[in-house]
């Protein structure tokens, strides 16, 4: 067995930890919020280590697999991300409840500042006056 065999097996051998925590982070934790940062997290790390381990496994035999991975590793490094974060404020703006533990909700800080400035528009054109 080469060394790249044995790294790139390394990478896609802790790929599969990491993702297997992520599901103990779903399970454990009380809310959605909680559990789509364990999931978000653990899915991004996990997906990033097991196409770093079929970038390094294939990378000395067959370089157009190791090119696909690694562009596949690019998009899921800046969509995952992505997704997570817009299913967390969806869940925000529907109004999901909270963990009862939760002290602080920062989120409704912004969810206030987009409703006062649409709110005040709303207003302006059922009262049929301009504030231009």
């Amino acid at each position: 067995m080469e060394l790249t065999e044995k790294i790139g097996s390394f990478l896609i051998l802790a790929g599969a930890a990491w993702m297997f925590l992520g599901t103990l982070g779903l399970l454990r934790f009380p809310d959605v919020y909680t559990r789509l940062h364990a999931t978000g997290l653990a899915s991004t790390g996990g997906v990033a280590l097991i196409l770093s381990g079929v970038v390094v496994h294939f990378a000395p035999r067959t370089v157009s697999v190791s090119l696909l991975a690694g562009l596949t590793l690019v998009f899921v490094l800046l969509s995952y991300p992505l997704a997570t974060t817009a299913m967390i404020w969806a869940a925000h703006r529907t109004g999901v409840a909270k963990f009862r533990g939760t002290l602080v909700d920062e989120m409704e800080l912004y969810d206030h500042q987009e409703m006062g400035e649409g709110a005040e528009a709303e207003e302006a054109e059922g009262s049929g006056t301009s504030t231009v």
